[in-house]
């Protein structure tokens, strides 16, 4: 096909079910000698975007050529293990947080279950969350101590265990605004040792339970 007619022919059978995300052209001299299409594929727990670029340029003579590429950025399911380096520490529902969360790098917890998913599966009974100023204010002072009821404990619980753990591998991450924010949640359970989250409330945050910790989000 001419470039005229490959281009008329893309355009005219457009990926059925992929809606288009992005254009691209190239001009010579005042003509269009290239055009692409950018469509967005469909969600899955195995990537974090997929996406189908397709460009037909001119080759001359009468003649095009046509180029169509999967992109896709896989998400490895194994989590990221949670090994920062620094002062640890596990508290019960029933502690008082510590008056400063300075050098403290994390929690530890109990449970080889805790190597694959951040809590258990069973409902907790109880919670108590610290919550720290980063930088500003009085940095790395105690902002605030809640204990809560088995009701709020369980809604913590269930969006901790809605995030991901699946992550990237290599890639460049730019993180927003980072104080150094952060958060401690204790959960009790009847049947096992309280766990603990530590919570990284901005930058690029995770949450880490001592064994691994989330793909930041």
């Amino acid at each position: 096909m001419t470039f005229s007619q490959a281009l008329a022919w893309l355009r005219a059978h457009r990926p059925r079910g992929l809606p288009q995300e992005g254009t691209s052209q190239s001009w010579d001299r005042g003509q269009l000698t290239s055009a692409g299409y950018g469509y967005r594929g469909h969600s899955s727990p195995a990537w974090q975007s997929a996406d189908l670029e397709v460009a037909v340029a001119d080759a001359g003579g009468g003649t095009s050529v046509l180029r169509a590429d999967a992109v896709v950025v896989w998400l490895d399911p194994v989590p990221v293990p949670d090994n920062g380096l620094g002062r640890r520490v596990h508290l019960s529902v029933t502690s008082d947080c510590p008056a400063t969360d300075n050098s403290i790098a994390g929690v530890t917890n109990q449970g080889a279950g805790l190597r694959r998913r951040l809590l258990p599966t069973p409902a907790p009974t109880a919670g108590l969350e610290c919550r720290y100023y980063g930088l500003n204010g009085r940095p790395f002072r105690l902002r605030g101590q809640t204990r809560l009821t088995v009701a709020a404990a369980g809604k913590v619980a269930r969006a901790m265990q809605r995030l991901s753990l699946s992550h990237t591998v290599g890639g460049s991450v730019s993180c927003p605004m980072d104080d150094e924010s952060a958060e401690i949640i204790v959960l009790s359970y009847a049947d096992r040792p309280a766990v603990d989250l530590w919570v990284k409330l901005n930058g690029c945050q995770y949450v880490a339970n001592g064994f691994i910790e989330t793909a930041q989000y």
